[in-house]
């Protein structure tokens, strides 16, 4: 199974509402993040092959395609770090993890959870005072306003506090918060 595959049922506490609830706001937070950055790696690429084509056959550019990198490139850098923080595929210390009882690493794992769901949250705030700050400021050929890509990071910090939320819940209804990613596949390995 490709992407994040929910935990196994016997490393969950059974029935409750508030894991069910974050695994389903989990899934479609994973899926908007990789939406949003394939998209942008679509959009790219056809924006510069027209702009190539353009201009192999006229000897003159369309403008346009250009600045679309500008654009979306944040769109899709911010879409894989979304998409890596709700798949818990970031650097790990692993040492610490293996020298804490299960308790002790839920208390732990919760806790740095919760610091960044807030700390994300407080820079999703932020990014609305950037986002009004470059509202005014337009690309040349397309016309459309930087703020379009300044906007990725209220997506992307929003959702990185999103996905610590949705950890955070994870990890308290884990019997063992060490299995929290781990995916059926790893789980016959």
């Amino acid at each position: 199974m490709t992407g994040p595959a929910p935990v196994q049922a016997l490393t969950r506490k059974a029935g409750s509402p508030a894991l069910r609830i974050a695994e389903a706001i989990g899934l479609l937070l994973d899926r908007l993040a990789v939406t949003v950055a394939t998209a942008a790696v679509v959009v790219i690429f056809f924006a510069l092959m027209a702009e190539v084509v353009v201009r192999y056959f006229t000897s003159a550019g369309l403008g346009w395609p250009n600045e679309v990198p500008n654009l979306l490139f944040p769109w899709l850098i911010m879409g894989g770090i979304v998409a890596g923080a709700q798949r818990g595929a970031h650097i790990a210390a692993e040492a610490l993890r293996s020298m804490l009882d299960t308790a002790r690493l839920r208390l732990l794992l919760m806790g740095i959870n919760l610091l960044v769901a807030v700390s994300f949250a407080v820079l999703a705030w932020l990014s609305l005072q950037v986002i009004a700050i470059t509202k005014a400021q337009v690309f040349p050929m397309t016309g459309l306003g930087q703020a379009w890509a300044y906007s990725s990071l209220l997506f992307g910090f929003g959702g990185i506090a999103l996905a610590a939320l949705v950890n955070l819940v994870r990890v308290a209804c884990a019997a063992d918060p060490r299995l929290v990613h781990h995916t059926e596949t790893e789980h016959m390995t």
